[in-house]
């Protein structure tokens, strides 16, 4: 009997104890999922049609949504679920097992990187043992985001390659150290598997690992070659390769923007008209992929506006857009557009649906109630901030807390209803744990600082 006996004496021991219970619950989990795709989630049939479609050895431009652009930038979660499919998984739980191998990896790496914090704040630390596990628990068990990470969807891929290239940042950046080599690799890897998970969050990521090497840490310059390659090799790889440009068209009908690859399979050049099911179909060229990744980026702020118009068509819970009060139909007019509605914007992202008016079902009860925690969470930061006038491991925490504000702007602009707001935000959940902590540590160091004055 000894020998199954757990003995948790140490912290490290208590934290990965939770990182197993994880791992139980998603067995579990996996098993009592019913076998068609989730009402929460419906992409994840998509991705399992296209994880059955590249296991088959077919070619990805042939496939009926999207094409080739779903694959390339779904390739991270895609690729891992066609091997399991090739063994003899069923497509869909091949998906949903990609994405819950993701979701306990980015557990591990968060609980190390939780560690490594806990070990860094020396005589501070007494005490705070009970606090290093109430976070990992949190990144655990908080209803959404384990969900989303036990569903076929990218959520669980794009966290994984985020919270791992901030551990290698965190790593290299830390001065000397043997491994150097190993965590520069890595966070190359990092970057450019980011880009194979979801684009628009490994544009995020250089821009604020390329600031933070240039102004923040001690690495300066000498990163800065390393993210930009990573970055082009990574965007490349998210462009089809057969042509130069790439064209795709949405098609509008008099009630809005219909995002609809069937409906847009008779489209053929830019303001083509057309019938579908006795519906008149105007066809609009939208999506021109360049290979110059300065030229992309720019192209995707400027089509920030359409995504989210894009984003509330069909659905049940739309975020208004606010009214602005210049022309937004020039280029400086929809700059200053998407910053007037920054503040409104970043607000619904983080906090909407609330209790009240945003419910209308069972899930948006649900997913105003966890809104709480996050209103509660970053108050709470905010408060302690200015009682005491500091952030512990701030150096540390600094590159996190620039992505969090540039994915929080930025998401909001773009995102169009709250559903999909709620689930993206489940990748910055880590950020909010960490700043909840530096904000008790914080507390904490001013409190034994106070006392050793008085002593």
């Amino acid at each position: 009997m000894k020998l199954f006996k757990l003995r948790l004496t140490t912290l490290k021991s208590k934290l990965y104890a939770i990182v197993f219970a994880s791992f139980v619950l998603r067995v579990v989990a996996f098993f009592a999922l019913p076998n068609t795709a989730s009402n929460l989630a419906p992409d994840e049939g998509t991705y399992a049609s296209l994880t059955q479609w590249i296991g088959m050895s077919k070619p990805a431009t042939d496939f009926p949504v999207y094409g080739e652009m779903l694959y390339l930038s779904g390739r991270a979660l895609i690729l891992p679920s066609a091997f399991f499919f090739r063994i003899g998984i069923d497509s869909l739980d091949a998906v949903r097992l990609t994405a819950s191998i993701y979701g306990i990896l980015t557990l591990i790496v968060a609980t190390t990187l939780i560690h490594s914090l806990y070990n860094s704040l020396g005589r501070v630390r007494k005490g705070l043992d009970s606090l290093a596990v109430l976070m990992v628990i949190a990144m655990a068990f908080l209803p959404s985001p384990f969900v989303w990470s036990i569903l076929g969807l990218r959520e669980s891929a794009t966290t994984f390659w985020v919270i791992l290239a901030f551990m290698s940042y965190f790593k290299i950046s830390q001065g000397d150290l043997e491994d150097k080599g190993t965590f520069l690799l890595t966070l190359i890897i990092s970057i450019i598997l980011l880009f194979s998970s979801r684009p628009q969050v490994g544009w995020v990521l250089v821009v604020t690992l390329i600031f933070c090497a240039l102004f923040v840490s001690r690495v300066r310059l000498a990163l800065v070659p390393v993210l930009l390659i990573s970055m082009f090799i990574g965007y490349l790889g998210t462009t089809p390769k057969s042509e130069l440009e790439v064209i795709t068209y949405s098609v509008e009908t008099v009630n809005g923007i219909i995002i609809d690859q069937q409906s847009a399979a008779g489209c053929l050049q830019d303001r083509q008209i057309f019938e579908l099911d006795g519906q008149k179909i105007v066809c609009i060229q939208k999506i021109v992929i360049q290979r110059n990744p300065g030229t992309a980026l720019v192209n995707e702020i400027q089509e920030i506006d359409y995504h989210r118009g894009a984003n509330q068509v069909g659905a049940a819970s739309v975020i208004e857009t606010s009214q602005c009060p210049v022309n937004d139909a020039t280029k400086i007019g929809k700059y200053f557009c998407l910053v007037y509605r920054a503040p409104y914007t970043t607000f619904a992202f983080l906090f909407r649906p609330i209790l009240g008016p945003d419910v209308t079902s069972s899930s948006s009860l649900f997913a105003a109630a966890e809104n709480i925690f996050w209103l509660a969470a970053l108050l709470f930061v905010a408060v302690m901030f200015i009682r005491n006038r500091r952030l512990a491991f701030l150096r540390a925490l600094a590159p996190s807390l620039l992505f969090f504000t540039i994915y929080c702007v930025a998401a909001g602009a773009y995102e169009g209803n709250m559903g999909t707001a709620f689930r993206h935000k489940s990748l910055i959940l880590w950020v909010v744990i960490l700043l909840l902590a530096s904000t008790i540590v914080a507390t904490q160091q001013r409190k034994a600082e106070r006392e050793g004055i008085s002593g």
